[in-house]
C-alpha cells in the first residue's frame, strides 16, 4: 500500500491499542518509492513490496506464512484486499479468528478498469471476504458494497483526537482538497469549484491525474503534491471532498477533528456522520451534478460568520465519535462477541 489513510490508521490502531496494553501487532507492506517516513514504531514491522500483478499475492502469502506475528496471533485482520486475497488464499489457518476489516470499496467501480478485470477482481475479493470468519465494513456506505460478497458488521474507522484549532470566526483563507489524484476521487469538480467562487485553494496528494491538474488548474490553484496529514489543516481553511465513490474519508474526519468546515458529496462515507443536522447535511452534503450548488454552498460559508461557525461546532463536536479510540473499542467489542 501507499502511506495513505489505511495506512496510518494501521499505525494508529496497534499504537492505541498497546497503550492500552493490548498486543497488537502490524505488517505493512509498501513500494519502496512510497512517500513519507518508514514507520520504526513497536510492533510495525514495514517490508518492502518488489513483486507486481498478481505475484503480489504470492509475495505477500510467502511473508505471512513465516512470520512470527502471524503465527503467534489469535486473530488476523487484514485490511486491504490484497491482503484478504493473499491470507484466503495461502494460510487461513486452524484456530485463529481471522477478519477481513475492509477500509476500502474492495473492487473498482464500472468505468476504472476494464470489464474483465473488473470481474476479475470482483470474484476473488468476493471468494476471499467469504472464507473469512467475519467481514467488517466502516460505513453504510460500505457496508452496502461489501454485502455484494457477504453481509459485513458495521466497525467503524477513526483518526486520532487532535487540538481543536479553528473555531469559524477567523475568514478561510482558502478551500483545501486532500486525496489520491485519480478518477475516483473526482479532482476536476475541485477545480471547476475553485473557479467558479474565485477563491485562492490548494489541491494535495499524488496519483495518475496529477500532472493533468496541474496542466488544467486555474491561476488560484496550487496543485502541491504529497505533505504530511499533520501540516494540512494549520490554516483557516474549508476542507472540499468530491469523491465519486468514499468507504469513509479519513481526511475529512481530520478536518473535522480541528474545527475546519465541511463539504463533501453524498457518496462519502463519512457524510451522514459528521453532518447529522437535516438542514446543514442538506446544505453541505451535496450531489455530483450539481457545480453550481457546491459554488453556493462555499461562498455561503465564506459570507456568513454566523453559520461558519455553525458547521465548525457542529462537525467538531461530530467527529469526536470518529475517535481511533472509539474504533478501537467497536473492534475490542466486536472480537468478544467472535462469530456471534
Amino acid at each position: 500500500m501507499a502511506r495513505s489513510g489505511v495506512y496510518r490508521t494501521a499505525l494508529d490502531l496497534v499504537a492505541t491499542a498497546q497503550a492500552q496494553g493490548h498486543d497488537w501487532k502490524a505488517l505493512i507492506g509498501l513500494r519502496s518509492s512510497a512517500l513519507g517516513e518508514r514507520s520504526e514504531a513497536p510492533g510495525v514491522e514495514e517490508r518492502d513490496v518488489v513483486s507486481h500483478g498478481r505475484h503480489v499475492i504470492d509475495e505477500l502469502g510467502d511473508w505471512f506464512a513465516r512470520s512470527d506475528a502471524v503465527q503467534e496471533a489469535d486473530t488476523v485482520i487484514t485490511l486491504i484486499s490484497q491482503s484478504d486475497i493473499a491470507y484466503g488464499r495461502r494460510l487461513r489457518m486452524a484456530g485463529k479468528n481471522w477478519v477481513a476489516w475492509t477500509r476500502g470499496m474492495p473492487w473498482p467501480d464500472k468505468g476504472e478498469q476494464s470489464a474483465s478485470r473488473t470481474l476479475a477482481a470482483r470474484m476473488i475479493e468476493s471468494w476471499a471476504l467469504r472464507r473469512a470468519d467475519e467481514v467488517w465494513a466502516t460505513t453504510p456506505i460500505l457496508a452496502k458494497e461489501v454485502a455484494r460478497a457477504r453481509a459485513p458488521f458495521i466497525v467503524p474507522a477513526g483518526v486520532p483526537s487532535s487540538v481543536r484549532v479553528h473555531d469559524g470566526t477567523v475568514l478561510p483563507e482558502r478551500l483545501i482538497w486532500a486525496a489520491r489524484v485519480d478518477r475516483d476521487k473526482n479532482p476536476q469538480l475541485f477545480l471547476d469549484i475553485a473557479r467558479g467562487t474565485g477563491i485562492h485553494s490548494d489541491m494535495y496528494g499524488t496519483g495518475p491525474l496529477e500532472q493533468a491538474m496541474r496542466r488544467q488548474a486555474p491561476q488560484n490553484v496550487s496543485v502541491a503534491g504529497w505533505v504530511d496529514a499533520r501540516s494540512l489543516w494549520t490554516r483557516p481553511s474549508i476542507f472540499i471532498g468530491t469523491s465519486l465513490r468514499e468507504a469513509f474519508g479519513r481526511s475529512a474526519v481530520e478536518a473535522a477533528m480541528t474545527g475546519t468546515p465541511l463539504i463533501l458529496s453524498d457518496q462519502y462515507g463519512a457524510a451522514p456522520l459528521l453532518y447529522t443536522d437535516p438542514d446543514l447535511r442538506k446544505a453541505f452534503v451535496l450531489p455530483l451534478d450539481d457545480e453550481e450548488a457546491w459554488i453556493r454552498s462555499t461562498r455561503s460559508l465564506i459570507e456568513d460568520d454566523e453559520l461558519r461557525i455553525r458547521v465548525s461546532q457542529h462537525v467538531y463536536d461530530n467527529a469526536q465519535t470518529q475517535s481511533i479510540e472509539a474504533s478501537l473499542a467497536a473492534a475490542q467489542a466486536r472480537l468478544l462477541q467472535f462469530g456471534s
